[in-house]
């Protein structure tokens, strides 16, 4: 996979997922006991290998410019699996000084006060907590009895800072929970709220065997002075060439 991602020639970043772990023993410990140690696999390339600009982001600021769009877009906590502890914790710490979900709140609300830009657009890999806790809400919890918010609280932070700011934050793209529930029902795949639209990006599987074809699925994020339009789209495997 990181091979496959490193050939790309657009400048592409990567957000790091739970699954990005060394084995699955490691993972199933997180899934049991999310204090418990996790060991990740950072995602590498060999540069002089590399056609594009493809990098790790994370706690991170990236500038989007072009004719009539000032936009700052933060890359916010990697490797979340959601719900009210940080996971990971030593890794989280030993790679981005990160101790608690308090520091890492602190952290995204400091990339928010360093934006040059008005408006903003968050990606992370798991949503924000406060937007519902039904199991088949964009980010509830299917996997425990009662449901419950299974979002980052943390990015619920930073997202209320920026507004306390004066900024505008246009959009906040994330996965993580899947879309299909253990419980078979669709979870919306965008929520607007205040203004901010909310994207689950989290189809699985996202390439799947159609009738006639092999298709991927991908959301195409349009942004302009006006904001921001987003929209599926299937590509079907005929068409790669």
């Amino acid at each position: 996979m990181a091979r496959s991602i490193s050939r790309l020639r657009q400048p592409t970043l990567v957000m790091p997922g739970n699954n990005d772990t060394v084995d699955i023993e490691d993972l199933a410990a997180e899934l049991a006991l999310q204090d418990g140690v996790g060991r990740i696999l950072a995602i590498t390339a060999d540069r002089e290998d590399q056609a594009g600009d493809v990098r790790l982001c994370g706690y991170s600021l990236h500038q989007l410019r072009a004719p009539g769009v000032c936009v700052d877009m933060i890359a916010a906590r990697p490797h979340s699996m959601g719900g009210a502890s940080l996971s990971f914790p030593d890794y989280m710490r030993d790679t981005y000084a990160i101790d608690s979900l308090e520091d890492s709140a602190a952290r995204l609300r400091a990339l928010v006060d360093a934006a040059e830009a008005e408006d903003l657009v968050f990606v992370a890999h798991n949503g924000p907590t406060g937007l519902g806790d039904e199991p088949h809400a964009i980010w509830g919890c299917d996997f425990k009895p009662g449901g419950g918010d299974w979002g980052d609280p943390d990015l619920a932070q930073a997202i209320d800072h920026a507004h306390s700011i004066g900024k505008r934050v246009l959009a906040v793209v994330a996965g993580h929970m899947h879309l299909e529930t253990r419980q078979g029902v669709e979870r919306p795949w965008r929520v607007e709220r205040n203004g901010v639209l909310y994207v689950n990006s989290a189809r699985v599987p996202r390439i799947f065997a159609g009738d006639d074809d092999t298709y991927r699925h991908h959301l195409v994020m349009r942004i302009s002075a006006g904001g921001v339009e987003i929209e599926e789209v299937l590509l079907a495997g005929s068409e790669r060439g």
